[in-house]
């Protein structure tokens, strides 16, 4: 158990600043030159998950591979002699985007505007390396006083990170089925564990947190995370303006495209996202209006919570299924489940 004045490599552990499902973070000091990191660790009992480990290890070398001053940067990766897996990372002052929106429910437009366009930025530059984050949420963007700039972007957490190899293959694969990231942030067809997701998924979640900094609403939410994932496949999201008239007509394009449900729908690629986000009014000049966004007709819905649930659990299972029967078991694969329409 990683403790308060414990050592690791050239750091002196001070004390924890967070935690999460795949470990905690603890800041830590040099005790020579007093600088300060930030440490991960594996939390203990998931140690000895070799997919987690995977995980773990492809964050750093992902983030080590897109090399960008927008995302957080990692110095230094190993394990302890007491088998603690870690990475050693800059450590940032100011906050989250999260701990932002809980103080400040609606940001100014322009000020949202110049925040996407940094994670876009952040984002463009991570798929122009092969890597996917799939997590975006306000808990992984942090603002940190940087350049005179209080709302410099820093891009956090690639734990769920799609890296690609040559050849277009993924360094890790997620079996069809698997449902990866936070409902609220995930795209269509994410939370249909589809497993050919493209970089357009990570344009949909920045869609999402344009919104949310600008309305103070999520555009999809629920009391379950079934009902989240059927309004994330079904509805569209309500009028950006008509919750806030002060967002221009232009910034509610922006919105809408990169909310469509259809992949081929939304912005092409980030660098076209972020270039729209600088200057929304040649975007709006220069593009054809997505149609006004509306509310689903009672019984327009194609699928219900139930069956988009019930859906991602017989893909899994029969992952599971397969898996045991590559190793030599006899145990019968799963009946079949539900179809999506």
């Amino acid at each position: 158990m990683i403790a308060a004045g414990q050592s690791i490599g050239s750091y002196r552990i001070l004390q924890k600043i967070g935690t999460g499902g795949m470990g905690a973070v603890f800041l830590a000091e040099h005790p020579l030159i007093g600088k300060k990191v930030a440490l991960k660790v594996i939390h203990r009992e998931l140690s000895s998950n070799k997919e987690v480990v995977q995980r773990f290890f492809q964050e750093a070398k992902a983030v080590t591979k897109i090399g960008n001053e927008h995302i957080i940067s990692i110095h230094d990766f190993g394990m302890t002699p007491e088998g603690d897996h870690f990475y050693i990372m800059e450590y940032l002052e100011g906050q989250t985007l999260a701990q932002l929106l809980a103080k400040t429910t609606v940001l100014p437009v322009m000020r949202a505007l110049h925040i996407g366009a940094q994670i876009g930025a952040a984002l463009a530059a991570a798929h122009a390396a092969g890597v996917i984050h799939r997590d975006l949420k306000p808990d992984n963007v942090m603002l940190t006083p940087r350049l005179g700039d209080q709302d410099f972007v820093v891009l956090l957490d690639f734990g769920l990170a799609k890296m690609f190899v040559g050849g277009g293959q993924s360094a890790v694969k997620t079996q069809a089925g698997v449902l990866l990231g936070t409902p609220q942030y995930m795209s269509p067809e994410a939370c249909e564990s589809r497993g050919n997701l493209d970089h357009r998924t990570d344009i949909y979640a920045l869609g999402i947190l344009l919104f949310q900094m600008m309305t103070g609403l999520l555009p999809f939410d629920g009391e379950s995370m079934g009902e989240v994932l059927v309004k994330q496949v079904t509805q569209l999201p309500p009028p950006p303006r008509g919750l806030n008239p002060s967002i221009p007509p232009s910034v509610e394009q922006i919105l809408l495209r990169c909310l469509a449900k259809s992949p081929d729908a939304r912005f092409p690629t980030m660098l076209a996202l972020r270039e729209a986000l600088l200057d929304p009014e040649s975007y709006l000049a220069n593009s054809p209006p997505m149609a006004p966004a509306r509310s689903i007709a009672p019984g327009e819905m194609r699928v219900d919570a139930k069956t988009v649930m019930a859906y991602a659990a017989q893909q899994q299972q029969a992952a599971q299924a397969t898996q045991i029967g590559m190793m030599g078991s006899s145990l019968p694969l799963p009946a079949p489940g539900p179809s999506l329409p």
